[in-house]
């Protein structure tokens, strides 16, 4: 394992907040229909607009490293960025202590690790994309 996959396994072990469309978690006795809502917005290109969008704007004050099929480019182009997001899996390291993982099957992504400095500017940065960071407690 290299030093980059020994720091990713380390930082999905961290807390970790849910950068997400919905403002809690729905229950899984809930009486609504998220299932079909979730395939609804995983088909929607401004919900990936969103995550794009918001990860450009975090990559202005934080370097960002993406890490795809073992490869990791670091700053990516906008462009670049935009053609993987919501298309395959991805782990992208925030600075040198944070990671967010993306994955195209979900319809939010996980910030792990992140300090109170970085956690305040995500919930800024996800508010202006109309997304909800919140603590994945069990509830």
């Amino acid at each position: 394992m290299t030093d980059l996959e020994l720091q990713i396994e380390e930082l999905l072990e961290k807390p970790f907040w849910v950068i997400d469309i919905l403002p809690e978690r729905v229950p899984e006795e809930g009486r609504g229909q998220f299932f079909a809502v979730e395939a609804w917005f995983l088909q929607d290109p401004a919900l990936r607009q969103k995550k794009v969008d918001f990860l450009l704007k975090m990559n202005c004050y934080y370097d960002l490293t993406v890490v795809r099929d073992g490869e990791e480019t670091r700053n990516p182009p906008p462009g670049e960025l935009a053609a993987f997001v919501g298309r395959e899996y991805l782990n992208i390291l925030v600075g040198k202590q944070a990671l967010i993982s993306a994955d195209h099957t979900d319809i939010y992504m996980t910030l792990y690790n992140p300090d109170k400095k970085m956690l305040r500017l995500a919930e800024q940065l996800a508010a202006s994309e109309g997304l909800y960071v919140r603590q994945n407690k069990e509830e």
